[in-house]
């Protein structure tokens, strides 16, 4: 009795441990989307700047950009693969209300989640560490709907984010043989209350210049055209340049998609609602009938569907 006692002693000091770390851990890995997109916007504000210097500075900073700027391809690839899987998943998924994770039809490998992890977690660490907001901030005032759909899109992104790759490597790492376990509704507030703190905080003026430099340099170049035929090639919107305004939109675009199936869904619970109350009588015959072919078949031990 005392070693079941103390067994069950273990499991609930376990429980009250691990739960809350499990929570913190989560959702502080979860910003790290929302934190890539900050250091995508630095990085493009600081580009934007060294090229308009014939010769930037030799600092440790610029060094440091110039080799991170170049040389570090992991958080586009992330960023992009997730915002694109987001997406597809909300054109292509029904409006229901039951377990999210359910529909997300693909989860990498828990290796592949580490190594994910991994490689955003030092991008991020080492690109914020070498960028400063200070003098970086390039971009043109966006409406307050356009602000909205754009967190609700990064929210969207993150909670995937959260889903696909933080959660497993969490869950394997605290829980072991369990990769997979249902969303509690204080996962979901810690992490819309952090994500939205972020954006208040840094991202809402900040994360404007994924498009604010591509449409500098573009104003730009039609100003020098007529009076100088021969513009710095560096003014031109290059690759990376259109990466941004791309991943900004298209995240503008999952808000919207969001908001739109949210709609849909609210209309489709009220009318649910009217039709049950219009017809209460057809409803309560429904229901014995289920029971009855329900408990039918679970007394012949039937497990047919």
């Amino acid at each position: 009795m005392s070693m079941v006692g103390g067994g069950k002693w273990l499991r609930e000091a376990e429980q009250l441990v691990v739960k809350p770390f499990r929570l913190v851990t989560t959702t502080l890995l979860s910003l790290l989307l929302p934190l890539s997109f900050l250091l995508l916007s630095r990085l493009s504000s600081a580009s934007f700047l060294f090229s308009l210097l014939k010769s930037p500075p030799q600092t440790e900073s610029s060094i440091f950009f110039s080799i991170f700027h170049y040389t570090n391809p992991a958080i586009y690839v992330a960023v992009s693969a997730i915002s694109v899987y987001t997406l597809v998943l909300g054109l292509t998924t029904k409006i229901t209300a039951t377990d999210p994770n359910r529909s997300v039809p693909f989860y990498p490998h828990v290796t592949m989640a580490w190594l994910t992890l991994f490689l955003v977690q030092i991008s991020v660490g080492l690109g914020l560490e070498g960028t400063s907001s200070n003098g970086l901030i390039i971009g043109s005032e966006r409406n307050l709907l356009n602000r909205l759909l754009f967190l609700c899109g990064l929210h969207e992104v993150m909670l995937l984010w959260c889903r696909v790759i933080v959660r497993p490597v969490v869950d394997s790492t605290l829980i072991a043989g369990q990769r997979r376990r249902e969303e509690t509704v204080v996962e979901r507030v810690a992490l819309t209350v952090s994500c939205g703190t972020l954006w208040w905080w840094k991202l809402r003026d900040e994360v404007e210049a994924l498009v604010g430099v591509a449409e500098a340099k573009k104003a730009l170049l039609l100003s020098l055209l007529p009076t100088d035929g021969n513009v710095n090639v560096s003014m031109d919107v290059g690759t990376v340049d259109f990466v941004n305004w791309w991943l900004y939109y298209m995240v503008v675009t999952i808000g919207m998609v969001r908001i739109v199936k949210g709609c849909l869904w609210f209309g489709m619970i009220l009318l649910f609602e009217q039709g049950s109350r219009r017809n209460p009588r057809g409803n309560a015959n429904a229901a014995p009938v289920s029971t009855a072919y329900s408990a039918h078949y679970d007394h012949e031990g039937d497990t047919k569907v």
